[in-house]
């Protein structure tokens, strides 16, 4: 029983969640598909967006990120030649879940912004 006194689901063989969670989260992936949900970012372009992120560390993100489906790697003719990532249909299905973050990420802040604000006015009444 679940606190409202319903019975719980029993967990899903193939979790929906778990499908895709490993593939946004840890370190930089986040932060990588941030960057690309605004348009094309060439390589360079994102070492400057993720300050300390080694090179090495980017390629390996960006070429997981290829293959799982999510990023798609474009080589302009050009000289020298250069390269752009965009983010696939596939990774732009990630949109609303980014959107949705966002709002709450804000409304925890002005939570805890409350809860500071109750606090100070709690230990001025003390």
């Amino acid at each position: 029983m679940n606190d409202h006194g319903k019975p719980r689901p029993p967990p899903p063989e193939d979790c929906p969640l778990e499908r895709y969670l490993h593939v946004v989260s840890g370190a930089w992936v986040p932060r990588i598909v941030w960057f690309l949900r605004f348009g094309p970012r060439r390589y360079g372009d994102l070492r400057r967006d993720l300050k300390s992120i080694s090179g090495k560390v980017l390629t390996e993100k960006l070429r997981a990120l290829e293959s799982d489906g999510l990023v798609v790697r474009r080589v302009i003719d050009s000289s020298p030649p250069q390269v752009e990532y965009s983010l696939s249909p596939r990774g732009r299905a990630f949109d609303p879940v980014f959107d949705a973050m966002v709002k709450v990420s804000a409304e925890l802040e002005r939570l805890d912004a409350i809860e500071v604000s109750d606090g100070a006015t709690e230990t001025g009444r003390r």
